[in-house]
């Protein structure tokens, strides 16, 4: 039993965050990246403008980039990697779960005795 659930929790920490890197890479759609950069006083003036102001000044340096351009981006900072490692909470677990319930079904079919008929 101590194997199965050692076995399990390896099988979720290495399967889980990969199903939330792989999730995070499908859901990126379409990725904009603004240049130059906005400075500090750039944005607090944004919020004295109208909607469609703003959407106008940003528009002239609004760029869309791909989504590896996107990946190529966010991989080196740690906000990225620490959104993936809370992500992948929920199919770790489930991935967990998951291998435990099917060891436990095998063990349990394992150690029946098999009837004559």
């Amino acid at each position: 039993m101590k194997a199965l659930v050692f076995s399990s929790f390896i099988a979720a920490i290495l399967l889980g965050p990969a199903i939330s890197f792989v999730g995070e890479l499908v859901s990126i759609r379409n990725a904009i990246n603004f240049q130059p950069a906005m400075s500090d006083a750039e944005r607090y003036q944004m919020g004295n403008l109208t909607v469609n102001e703003a959407e106008a000044i940003l528009g002239k340096r609004k760029i869309k980039i791909t989504r590896w351009e996107w990946l190529r981006n966010s991989i080196p900072y740690s906000y990225y990697w620490k959104h993936v490692a809370f992500n992948a909470i929920v199919p770790g677990s489930g991935v967990f779960l998951g291998c435990v319930f099917v060891g436990w079904m095998e063990l349990r079919r394992v150690k029946q005795p098999q009837s004559a008929t």
